[in-house]
């Protein structure tokens, strides 16, 4: 039953990289605007995740402790309570940055992630490089067009995950699997300032 459903998230402080975990349940939405989620250790107490709930959609404000940036996601609010597992990486360094889902499956994300989070500051090196940019200038503008709605799936469906893949990106559309891959390259980037609207599967 819905008043049962319950959902373990775990989250990275951008500010000291303290990884924390905690349990919600359907009833910490009923009421209020936003949830915050919030670095619990000594002395710090940053927000590292905001979530609204929209028009029966989710949107989480995600603080990425890897490129500084806030990072914007928007879920249906069924899939996020439905899924065994939900994550959404940093999208520039492709690295998952949040996990939502049964208790279990998040804690295994978790070991999985141990070792990619000690040893993260490889990506401050390439952090001004050319192609860097190119790739983060194309990510900024998909995620414009999903925070409007406008990346959907042929069939229908608009709650789309990133992931990138050989420095490409690849759209996957979570309710049918069918994805689309965007190359990295000014071409790309042109086509997408000059687009309202990406479809999978087309």
């Amino acid at each position: 039953m819905l008043v049962d459903l319950k959902k373990a998230v775990a989250y990275i402080c951008p500010f000291c990289s303290n990884i924390s975990s905690r349990m919600l349940s359907v009833f910490n939405f009923s009421g209020t605007e936003r949830i915050q989620l919030i670095c619990p250790t000594h002395g710090c107490h940053e927000v590292c995740v905001n979530i609204i709930m929209k028009n029966n959609r989710y949107k989480l404000d995600i603080e990425c402790p890897l490129c500084g940036e806030m990072h914007s996601y928007s879920i249906a609010k069924d899939s996020f309570w439905h899924k065994d597992i939900l994550t959404y990486k940093c999208p520039v360094a492709g690295i998952d940055i949040f996990f939502a889902g049964d208790e279990n499956e998040v804690e295994k994300k978790l070991n999985e992630s141990t070792d990619v989070y000690s040893d993260i500051d490889y990506f401050e090196e390439d952090y001004e490089d050319e192609s860097f940019s190119l790739l983060y200038a194309i990510i900024d503008r998909l995620h414009k067009l999903k925070d409007k709605h406008h990346i959907s799936c042929i069939c229908g469906h608009d709650d789309i995950d990133f992931n990138i893949v050989n420095g490409n990106i690849i759209l996957t559309c979570t309710a049918c699997g069918k994805s689309k891959v965007i190359d990295t390259n000014e071409d790309t980037l042109t086509r997408l300032l000059n687009s309202h609207a990406v479809i999978i599967g087309n």
